[in-house]
């Protein structure tokens, strides 16, 4: 199950004694642990029933004799390790051992970047469906994570404002979370509109990335490199540049197809996931590109993210080359 699902199901009733959790949304697991922590952790005693460690403080023996003892005057306590995976090999067959039969008097949750779902413990927790991964939003949940931001905060947030809020940010929820609560401050009880998001939600890295492809679609490589450069100078991952790049050219491919089926904007603009205001400019873009050149740019970028997640030369260099590449 994917984190955001488990969170969503998260209760006194339903907490597991072992979870295995990993993936790039921090601002999901650092909320599920909160939460998690908020639950299992109750009465005067609660600070002797909760501990946070990494895992080169501790060994797999010493885990599971930690996670064995009885709590402190409550029914459960909480044992939080990150940096999981770089337990050794023993200390990982002493956790494999714990996890057929795990002390239910403890919540033990095990936290890493990424898991290697191929081998020993983490195969063997993943068969036993106890890893779940924190995954970065897909596009058509962002505007369902604003708006469950939106009810926690008890904001009234207009339709077209979480969409606009949705396009302008994209999948990262920590700076979704930031736009919604600016948001409550900038209005103060009062329903958010889309002229409240226009004014005080920033665009910057929506417009960057059209302006990107727009100059890609002009085939003009100096635009290009310094629209890039701007990017990474204002820390932006190449990893998320790169997924933003995709992403866009799924929309223009999406566009030339439901123009040409001759779909009518509004229902356009429901089938993209993106606002109103939006769909003009995609309609107008995916004019620079023909079918194939998406379907290769989108393939190059494909090829991109498996060389970031694998090579160890600069993300910024190998971005940089795929851009000149889809400039020809």
């Amino acid at each position: 199950m994917d984190l955001l699902s488990l969170f969503k199901t998260l209760s006194p009733e339903t907490v597991a004694p072992l979870y295995f959790i990993h993936g790039e949304e921090d601002f999901l697991i650092g909320r599920f642990l909160t939460e998690l922590r908020h639950i299992v952790v109750q009465g005067p005693m609660a600070d002797f029933n909760y501990s946070r460690i990494k895992a080169r403080e501790t060994s797999g023996a010493a885990l599971v004799t930690d996670a064995k003892s009885l709590p402190m005057m409550a029914k459960m306590r909480l044992t939080i390790v990150e940096d999981a995976d770089k337990f050794k090999s023993v200390d990982l067959a002493a956790i494999g051992d714990y996890i057929d039969s795990p002390a239910p008097e403890t919540c033990l949750v095990l936290v890493a970047r990424k898991f290697d779902l191929r081998k020993g413990l983490f195969a063997k927790a993943n068969k036993k469906k106890l890893v779940h991964k924190a995954e970065l939003l897909k596009e058509k949940e962002i505007s369902t994570f604003v708006r469950q931001q939106a009810k926690e905060k008890k904001i009234a947030m207009a339709p077209d404002a979480v969409d606009a809020i949705a396009a302008a940010i994209g999948p990262d929820c920590a700076a979704l979370d930031d736009a919604v609560e600016r948001l409550s401050l900038y209005k103060a009880g009062a329903e958010i509109t889309l002229a409240d998001v226009e004014a005080s939600v920033s665009s910057i890295r929506q417009h960057s990335v059209f302006e990107l492809v727009e100059a890609l679609g002009n085939r003009q490589p100096r635009a290009v490199l310094t629209l890039l450069f701007e990017l990474l100078k204002d820390r932006e991952e190449p990893l998320m540049i790169n997924s933003l790049l995709a992403r866009h050219m799924r929309q223009l491919l999406k566009t030339r197809i439901y123009t040409f089926q001759r779909m009518d904007a509004g229902s356009m603009a429901s089938a993209l996931g993106v606002p109103p205001f939006v769909v003009k400019r995609l309609v107008s873009q995916a004019r620079q590109f023909s079918g194939s050149q998406l379907e290769n740019a989108i393939a190059r970028l494909a090829m991109v993210d498996i060389q970031l997640k694998s090579s160890r030369r600069p993300g910024g260099r190998i971005l940089e080359e795929a851009l000149m590449d889809l400039c020809l």
